[in-house]
């Protein structure tokens, strides 16, 4: 650390995982090697088979006194893993928490990034950071075209450019994919993100996370470019399709259902809103694939050449909203009536 460096507060990066055991070592490996003398890291192993602590490439890291193992007897999806981190967090007197996926690889900077973030602006709530597609196939390359669109800098990059720092009152979300958070900013309650959501649960946290700043001043929602991760994008069109589908299910939920309000499960509206929705699916499609290009065109006009494809995944989106509606429940998990977990220190389980 520079002589001139914060003395940063309590912080612990946090990877939820389930299985790819392999890419957890790696993502962690890099980020051990940019870690502060007061960094901790915490594994929430969701339900892997085999479990983490039992594998032969984690156990050298779970070994190390900075190096902590929260286990999850079953699978209960990324939002049941986040919400067992932030109350270990909570419970272990963490201030700041760095979410990365297990499948990204970190910039080196990415740690002290988000801590310089939240030390020179208080009143971030969270910060969003920049999220760079990785992958060789064409798939991964779309795949990355229509997932990181609002984890990218609004302006075209340029040697001589400032970092982008701006508050969020819109896009839609910020992924958690690489996202840090003050604990004392986030919702006083045991579930944070919603376990019933497959996928979108950090767009459902951000929209109230941005009401409550309407109210608060003090707890805003920010993106920065400069604390940076790599995702590995899916490399076949099956996964990449599969995924974008989800996305439908929790476009329904909390875009069009009022942040899964009760009307998302009458069933008037729902037989009112695939008689609407029905016709204009096409339209559905258009509208978000347009919104999905266009502000990446400014930085590559070659973006317009996979517009075929991101319309196809679009359409996919609209059916999967209609599924959704039609039957909500079967779209949607079953949440932890308690939020339990076995804590692990230093890689064994108590």
């Amino acid at each position: 650390m520079h002589p001139d460096e914060p003395i940063y507060p309590a912080h612990c990066v946090m990877i939820p995982f389930f299985n790819r055991l392999d890419q957890v070592a790696a993502c962690l490996n890099s980020l051990l090697l940019q870690a502060l003398p007061n960094t901790l890291f915490l594994l929430i192993d969701d339900g892997s088979a085999p479990q983490a602590r039992h594998s032969v490439t984690l156990q050298p890291i779970l070994s190390l006194p900075n190096v902590y193992l929260i286990q999850h007897k079953n699978n209960h999806g990324v939002s049941a893993a986040r919400n067992s981190g932030l109350h270990w967090c909570r419970n272990n007197n963490i201030d700041i928490v760095i979410m990365i996926d297990s499948d990204c690889s970190p910039d080196t900077n990415v740690i002290v990034e988000h801590l310089r973030l939240h030390h020179k602006h208080p009143d971030a709530a969270c910060i969003g950071a920049r999220i760079v597609g990785s992958g060789k196939s064409f798939w991964a390359k779309l795949d990355g075209i229509t997932s990181w669109v609002h984890a990218s800098p609004h302006k075209r990059a340029a040697n001589h450019a400032k970092p982008e720092f701006r508050r969020v009152n819109h896009p839609y979300h910020l992924p958690t994919t690489n996202f840090s958070v003050k604990l004392k900013n986030l919702p006083i309650r045991e579930f944070i993100f919603d376990e019933r959501l497959k996928t979108g649960e950090d767009c459902l946290l951000i929209r109230e996370l941005r009401k409550q700043a309407l109210f608060s001043p003090n707890k805003g929602v920010y993106f920065s470019s400069t604390p940076t991760v790599y995702h590995q994008d899916r490399e076949r069109f099956r996964d990449v399709f599969k995924h974008h589908y989800e996305w439908g299910h929790h476009q329904y939920f909390i875009q069009l259902g009022g942040d899964i309000s009760s009307r998302c499960f009458n069933p008037f509206y729902r037989l009112l809103f695939v008689c609407v929705f029905l016709p204009l699916l096409p339209l559905f499609a258009l509208a978000g694939s347009l919104l999905n290009v266009k502000p990446l065109l400014s930085r590559n006009k070659d973006v317009i050449f996979f517009y075929p494809f991101i319309y196809m995944l679009w359409f996919g989106k609209g059916i999967a909203v209609l599924e959704a509606a039609i039957r909500p429940l079967s779209c949607l998990r079953k949440r932890r009536e308690i939020l339990e977990y076995k804590d692990a220190i230093r890689g064994e389980v108590i």
